[in-house]
Order: C-alpha cells, then structure tokens, then sequence
C-alpha cells in the first residue's frame, strides 16, 4: 500500500510540474548534457526551432590504461520537427571529435564521428527538461593502418543517453 502511495505521488508530481512548461525562447541557455561521451556542456537556442548543443569530454590516460589522455568535443544542432505543449520532437546533426584513437574490442576507431539522430526533448518546467535520442553514426575507423569510414546504429536509447538541460531565463 505504501509503495502505491510513493509511486502515486511522483506520478502527481510529474504531472502537475509539466503543467508550468515551455518552450524554448530565442537566445535562452541551459546547462547540462546530451552525449555521454562529452556530458559537459550545455544548449542554447538561436530561436524557437534551431538549438546548438557543445560538450567536452575527458578521459585520463591512468582510466584508459593508455599512454595519452583523451578529450572529446561534440558539437550538434538540434531543430525541433513537431512541438507540443511540453515535449520537442527533434532531429540532430552533429559531430564528435576526439584528440586521439581509442581500442573497442582491440579494434582501433578513429578520432571523428557524424551522427544522426532523432530525438525528444520534454520541459519538464520552464527551466528543467529531458532529453534523449538515438540514431545513427557515422564512423573513422582505422583497418590496417588504413583510415576508412563505416555506418552504425550504435547510439541506441539507453539509461546512459537520457540527458538534461537547466535553463537559465
């Protein structure tokens, strides 16, 4: 009985915090993040549809048992498709680049990567909201020696792709 009571009032909560939110103004800014692999950074919108989105990433040579430290740098351009009361739907270009290679599965990828990906932000209030997205990348892969370049659909939603922006009015 009291975990109902728990779950029913956050779901009261959730419900009348949506009720106070917007949509994005011309020049309004929030921190926060949307790539996991560069989660410091934050949104600004050039006006009600078109947003740019920057983060930076940073990965110790110690945590990556390499001989180089990592930094990331993402860069995407979210324009809001359909918009409703509280929720954007969005496409997003975007790029990644990263200052040197990194081994997956003893494979070494490249240092830059475009994706593509389709998206949704929800206000959760009118400085508060919620995003996540998933698509398509497309990928610098080094083969042999040899830089070529390869699709994935890779950036699946997951846990770990939920981001947040907090407005700054």
């Amino acid at each position: 009985m009291k975990k109902s009571l728990v779950i029913f009032a956050l779901a009261l909560i959730t419900i009348s915090s949506s009720l106070y939110a917007a949509d994005p103004k011309p020049g309004q800014f929030g921190l926060g993040w949307y790539s996991a692999s560069a989660p410091i950074g934050g949104r600004v919108w050039v006006n009600e549809m078109v947003g740019v989105d920057i983060g930076l990433g940073f990965a110790d040579k110690n945590a990556l048992q390499s001989d180089k430290s990592r930094f990331h740098i993402n860069v995407g351009v979210p324009v809001n498709v359909v918009r409703t009361e509280d929720v954007n739907f969005f496409i997003r270009p975007g790029i990644e680049y990263q200052t040197n290679t990194r081994m997956v599965g003893g494979e070494a990828k490249g240092t830059a990567i475009i994706t593509a990906d389709l998206g949704a932000e929800w206000f959760v209030s009118n400085q508060f909201s919620l995003s996540v997205g998933h698509g398509l990348q497309l990928e610098q892969v080094t083969v042999a020696g040899e830089d070529k370049w390869g699709i994935t659909g890779l950036r699946a939603l997951g846990f770990n792709n939920l981001g947040f922006h907090f407005y700054f009015n």
